[in-house]
């Protein structure tokens, strides 16, 4: 049981986030819930302000990198598009404040946070890179990259960082 509430929790966090990924409000609060899932046994001894906290931080940094991929810049060039465009500054900007955010809430040391945020923004890139070269090689049948995007930054953080 120990190991399969938190792994259904991800299952469910990462479904329902790539079914809602266009809803503002919808993905950080799921995702907030599946941390507190995974860490079930010590935040449900002592559910607290701290974690309400936490889930509208969640909800609100969800927003924003939303906000940023829907409404960000564009450039003329699917390589810059790739590396730089909004979408990926939205991604890298989510990848520090959430780790960050989860650092001042919970107490989690400052390296771990820097690490957690390096392995976050080079899972993007790497989910990136796969896509391309998936779809340059002409290989069958089309993956959905957002999902295996979305499964890779969860899963790393959820199993990065702890709630206390």
């Amino acid at each position: 049981m120990k190991k399969i509430i938190p792994f259904v929790a991800y299952l469910l966090s990462v479904f329902v986030s790539h079914r809602f990924v266009t809803g503002y409000w919808v993905v950080g609060l799921v995702f907030a819930a599946a941390v507190f899932a995974v860490h079930y046994e010590k935040v449900f001894k002592k559910f607290s302000v701290r974690h309400w906290g936490f889930a509208i931080a969640s909800t609100l940094i969800y927003a924003l990198v939303y906000w940023m991929a829907d409404k960000g810049w564009k450039f003329r060039n699917d390589w810059l598009d790739m590396l730089a465009g909004s979408l990926t500054g939205g991604v890298v900007v989510g990848s520090f404040l959430m780790p960050s955010v989860h650092a001042v809430i919970f107490g989690i040391d400052f390296k771990t946070v820097r690490s957690t945020f390096l392995w976050l923004v080079a899972s993007w890139y790497f989910a990136l890179f796969f896509s391309w070269l998936w779809q340059t090689s002409g290989l069958k049948p089309n993956l959905d990259f957002s999902l295996f995007a979305i499964a890779l930054w969860q899963g790393i953080y959820l199993k990065r960082l702890q709630v206390s």
